[in-house]
């Protein structure tokens, strides 16, 4: 992972933690502590759905987030060198006319 990309996994993790862990509470702590743990491999394949899914869809929506980010960057970019482009002609029939 490059720099700011980690940063920004980092800062939604950070943003998400609380509704997480309420989350996390609701649908694994409360079924837990009403004997949910005893009816086996349900409860425990639904734990493992419940705890891969969200951090799943964080880092999905933190890799969108930084494509979008990247194709803005990359149009801006291209603007500049267009303008460049279109400037530098713009002198060279100014230069020949003279």
């Amino acid at each position: 992972m490059t720099g700011p990309f980690r940063t920004s996994v980092g800062h939604a993790f950070g943003r998400t933690a609380m509704p997480l862990a309420a989350y996390y509470g609701v649908t694994l702590a409360l079924p837990l502590a009403n004997g949910a743990g005893r009816s086996g491999t349900a409860f425990v394949q639904h734990a493992v759905i419940v705890l891969a899914v969200p951090p799943m869809l964080v880092l999905l929506i933190c890799a969108i987030h930084a494509m979008g980010q990247a194709a803005a960057r990359f149009a801006v970019l291209r603007r500049e060198l267009e303008m460049e482009g279109l400037r530098a002609r713009q002198r060279f029939v100014a230069q020949s006319r003279q």
